[in-house]
């Protein structure tokens, strides 16, 4: 595998929870100590992180209310971010959580814009936040721990689709998608549930396709992320990470929990030819029947996965363990491109590539930072390589197809 640089940076008696890239060199933090008496600021922080991640400079800091919890998740999209924020006890008591919030930001500086609710338990010691938060223009789904997602306008925050249940199974994943960013994948540890979003003036959510678990090796599996590949809009491959369940063995001694990320391959039923043209001036048209199989799959590690990214470019998937290492894998094969051993003291908590994909961060729990420099070739083989390659089989494929 590759050898590349990164490094290790202290936050500062500041947790960090969740991450976003406002730009190429700037991130947005997130975190803190909760409604606790622990004296751990809750904030957003953003920083600059030069481009061979050897330094991480704050740039502004925004503090969030002690009486209220830490932000736990964080999705940014054209100057302005959506996170979620459960308010303080007594609001909650009150009826009044207006959890899921939007902020604006800019080069040195934070601000609070609107807010909305969308859960609705009763206050209890083990009251649900949200977890969850993915950004498609024009609007953002959350996903709290209570097992419901909604889809809610942006910059309004105004509710277009009303929390609901996305079936069997905890709450683990949500990603936007497919042609226009329009298509919803919605995981439980049970299944991948694509919706087709409909923003029209009747916002509606149809079901396209539900993957169940698939069996390996007769492992216990649940489901923990996916997501779709951008590399081709109309008709993208959809890749997941895959935990396993394994209890403690008889003896005392711990099986190892073994890890997996899938590629599910997308297959077009009605001979339709997915479009190849990423212009942004063009966007691309859905693709009727379409559906999704398990492709190829790889196993990543002895400890459950609790992090995973895709690069802009589609070109490259990312994890990070509970063993504490983050790993890099090529989409096309799962070839195991770079492994960092170590990269924290506890589990990953967020991780991100950069807009570029040249930088990738992750953060954890302990207070520190971890900045990778993506290589620009993995074996001497260039990423512009694999692309040409790539192209020209797609083309030769789909030259067979027609005859």
């Amino acid at each position: 595998m590759t050898r590349t640089d990164h490094h290790s940076h202290p936050t500062h008696s500041f947790p960090v929870y969740c991450l976003d890239w406002a730009d190429n060199e700037t991130a947005i933090l997130g975190g803190g100590g909760g409604a606790s008496r622990s004296g751990i600021a809750n904030k957003f922080k953003l920083v600059k992180v030069s481009k061979d991640g050897r330094k991480v400079e704050p740039v502004f800091e925004l503090a969030l209310s002690s009486d209220e919890d830490a932000p736990m998740t964080i999705a940014t999209d054209r100057a302005q971010f959506v996170t979620g924020i459960n308010a303080s006890q007594t609001s909650i008591e009150a009826g009044n959580n207006a959890q899921a919030r939007l902020f604006s930001y800019g080069d040195k500086e934070l601000e609070f814009v609107a807010a909305q609710q969308t859960l609705r338990a009763k206050w209890s010691d083990d009251y649900p936040y949200q977890k969850l938060t993915a950004i498609t223009p024009g609007f953002v789904a959350v996903g709290t721990t209570d097992d419901e997602f909604a889809i809610l306008k942006v910059p309004s925050l105004e509710i277009v689709v009303p929390p609901r249940s996305p079936g069997a199974g905890e709450l683990v994943d949500i990603a936007w998608g497919g042609p226009n960013g329009s298509w919803l994948a919605v995981t439980t540890s049970k299944a991948i549930n694509i919706f087709d979003f409909d923003s029209d003036e009747k916002t509606s959510l149809s079901l396209l396709q539900s993957i169940p678990l698939p069996s390996i090796d007769d492992l216990p599996l649940v489901f923990r992320a996916a997501r779709f590949s951008p590399e081709i809009p109309s008709c993208p491959n959809i890749f997941a990470v895959l935990n396993s369940t394994h209890s403690p063995s008889r003896k005392g001694k711990s099986k190892a929990r073994k890890a997996f990320v899938a590629k599910y391959a997308a297959s077009v039923s009605d001979q339709q030819e997915p479009s190849q043209d990423k212009n942004d001036d063009e966007k691309p048209s859905k693709v009727k029947g379409i559906t999704w199989e398990l492709a190829t799959r790889r196993e990543v590690s002895s400890k459950p996965v609790t992090v995973f990214d895709i690069s802009s470019n589609g070109q490259l998937v990312s994890f990070g363990s509970s063993d504490l290492s983050i790993g890099l894998l090529d989409t096309n094969t799962l070839a195991p491109l770079l492994k960092i051993l170590q990269a924290h003291s506890f589990p990953p908590t967020a991780l991100k590539f950069n807009p570029s994909a040249t930088l990738l961060v992750s953060a954890s729990a302990d207070n520190t930072l971890r900045t990778i420099v993506i290589p620009s070739s993995f074996g001497g083989v260039s990423f512009s390589v694999i692309a040409l390659i790539l192209a020209i089989l797609v083309i030769f494929i789909a030259l067979l197809v027609r005859k």
